[in-house]
């Protein structure tokens, strides 16, 4: 199995790596705790601002270590894992300043919108490219299903940055892609950290199953949401 925490055999890298690592696996087990205040506080109040902003800081501290690792023991997984991350992160939190691109030009996507949709996209397409070419390391289910997050995502927001009022657009869209941006960053933590930890559970499964339940989880939250919105207003 891949694992995003394995340590490389040069001696000399070794001895950068390892505080890397150190310092990705103790921001990486926050994480999975803090992670969890921004869903089980009400939107909007306080606490969930605070638990989302320091979510967001600890994923930035854990992503810079990601790249770093990447960079020092490069791996389709790890490519894949660092860049889904970290658009996930990215996206979801630039999404809260682009509430009604249908009514305000400043609310529509900018260049660095585009350059990070692009290149995730491009990270997508080379993570499919070392699959087919079998220089994939680990289950190819797993860098797979991180490629194919890379082309989903990236290409659903290229799709709302050209055309920000069209079809699915509505006054709550931005609601809906915050959350299911962010529980995909944290379902990508979680997966890393059960492919390292829950060894009890076979490979592929114990890295994929995050990437099945939190997708269902987000899928059903905004089928409430909506349920909720439409009900309110036909009661208004």
């Amino acid at each position: 199995m891949a694992s995003v925490w394995s340590v490389p055999q040069r001696q000399g890298m070794t001895d950068l790596f390892a505080p890397i690592l150190a310092l990705h696996i103790a921001t990486g087990l926050a994480v999975t705790v803090v992670g969890l205040g921004p869903m089980l506080t009400v939107k909007g109040s306080r606490l969930h601002r605070l638990s989302g902003r320091l979510f967001v800081i600890l994923m930035t501290v854990l992503l810079i270590a990601a790249w770093a690792m990447t960079a020092m023991h490069f791996t389709a997984y790890l490519l894949g894992l660092s860049a889904t991350a970290t658009y996930h992160v990215f996206s979801g939190v630039r999404v809260l300043g682009r509430k009604r691109p249908d009514l305000r030009a400043r609310d529509r996507a900018r260049p660095i919108d585009w350059m990070a949709a692009i290149g995730v996209i491009g990270v997508g397409l080379v993570v499919l490219a070392l699959i087919v070419t079998g220089r994939s390391d680990g289950p190819p289910a797993v860098s797979g299903g991180l490629a194919f997050a890379a082309l989903t995502f990236g290409s659903w927001d290229m799709w709302r940055f050209a055309r920000p009022g069209d079809w699915p657009f509505s006054p709550n869209l931005w609601t809906y892609e915050h959350l299911t941006k962010m529980l995909s960053a944290y379902s990508a933590v979680l997966s890393a950290f059960s492919g390292n930890f829950l060894t009890v559970l076979p490979a592929p499964w114990s890295q994929l199953w995050p990437s099945l339940l939190f997708p269902s989880l987000a899928a059903i939250w905004i089928a409430v949401l909506i349920g909720r919105r439409r009900g309110s207003t036909a009661f208004a």
